[in-house]
């Protein structure tokens, strides 16, 4: 498994999105949105997406150069409209429109509409989080979740992240979670590799559970999380994130396959000023985490995000490994689209 430094695989990205057509701007932040979810050991949300947002492009079912704008149709809350584009640069947007609004009324919502696919739900909030302030951010999908026997997918796995920040130098907590027992993404991944997938993450064509990848690629049936519970908490990101921003929602949702844009986000940033003193808040915050860690546990109790900053400080020192199958299917992508391949050794 090569590894490869992360500015070079960000160079990369930038380079294979750049020639399907996103502008300038859009190629580095998407690049680099991708290139840290990988940071991140989110691997399911990095680099392997360039094979599949080149195919939605080349297939005229993404649009690669949107134009994104902004308006403010009620109360002054910002509505970024994605214009079919992927929902980095609009969402990145959002982050930033909420975080302004927060500053002056203690609370900020922006919408995102018209939008596809934003990769890691991580990125968002932690922007919101390092900005001082709680971020929470919301995203439908196309239908891939059903309970067990039930053999058409019903909603999407509708992603949830949440951020609180911390006390300097104390990273944001950070919680980023898809409400099925695994994201689409992760078994995008093991197909790609040919691995198989553990069973209870998804289904067959039949309802049935399956550890074959293509299998439950080809059936596109997640098991939802906790059952009941996790299909509930589904429901309700999509009446945020898709019905409330004006997006498409349940059956006509896709992230991948709408050229007016196919889903919507829903961006929150708190100030923790909105009903505490920040110094009071943050000694809070400090008094929580360490109760977790005190007393007789037997393991360490890891905060969410913990496991995934861990992993970024290893893989900024030591380089991001890519599979071999994965570095095959990238490398020949960049040949067709007359790009350096970062596998060969020739680039620094």
């Amino acid at each position: 498994m090569p590894a490869v430094k992360h500015g070079d695989l960000t160079v990369f990205a930038t380079r294979v999105l750049s020639s399907i057509g996103m502008p300038a701007d859009h190629a580095a932040a998407t690049a680099e949105c991708l290139v840290s979810a990988n940071l991140r050991g989110l691997d399911s949300h990095g680099v392997l997406r360039l094979l599949q947002y080149a195919e939605t492009v080349r297939e005229g079912r993404v649009r690669p150069d949107p134009a994104v704008t902004v308006r403010r149709p009620r109360g002054g809350h910002p509505l970024v409209d994605a214009g079919g584009g992927y929902g980095y640069v609009p969402t990145l947007l959002a982050a930033d429109l909420a975080v302004r609004t927060a500053a002056e009324r203690g609370v900020g919502v922006a919408g995102v509409r018209n939008s596809h696919h934003f990769g890691m739900g991580a990125t968002y909030v932690e922007r919101i989080a390092r900005a001082g302030l709680a971020g929470i951010v919301l995203s439908n999908t196309g239908p891939v979740l059903a309970p067990p026997g039930v053999r058409r997918p019903l909603l999407g796995n509708n992603p949830l992240a949440i951020a609180i920040p911390r006390r300097a130098p104390h990273p944001p907590i950070v919680l980023d979670m898809a409400m099925s027992q695994t994201a689409f993404g992760r078994i995008r991944l093991a197909a790609a590799e040919s691995r198989e997938i553990p069973e209870g993450w998804a289904l067959d064509a039949d309802g049935r559970p399956t550890t074959d990848a293509r299998t439950a690629l080809a059936a596109g049936l997640l098991a939802p999380m906790g059952g009941h519970k996790g299909f509930g908490l589904a429901l309700i990101v999509d009446l945020l994130a898709g019905v409330l921003t004006g997006s498409r929602f349940g059956a006509r949702a896709d992230a991948h396959d709408h050229p007016d844009g196919g889903v919507g986000h829903l961006v929150i940033a708190i100030s923790p000023e909105l009903f505490l003193d920040r110094t009071e808040f943050e000694t809070r915050v400090e008094e929580l985490v360490g109760q977790l860690r005190a007393g007789d546990v037997r393991d360490a109790v890891l905060l969410p995000g913990e496991r995934e900053q861990h992993t970024e400080r290893e893989r900024r020192r030591h380089g991001i490994e890519i599979s071999a199958d994965l570095a095959a299917q990238l490398a020949a992508l960049a040949r067709t689209l007359g790009v350096p391949d970062p596998f060969d050794g020739s680039e620094s």
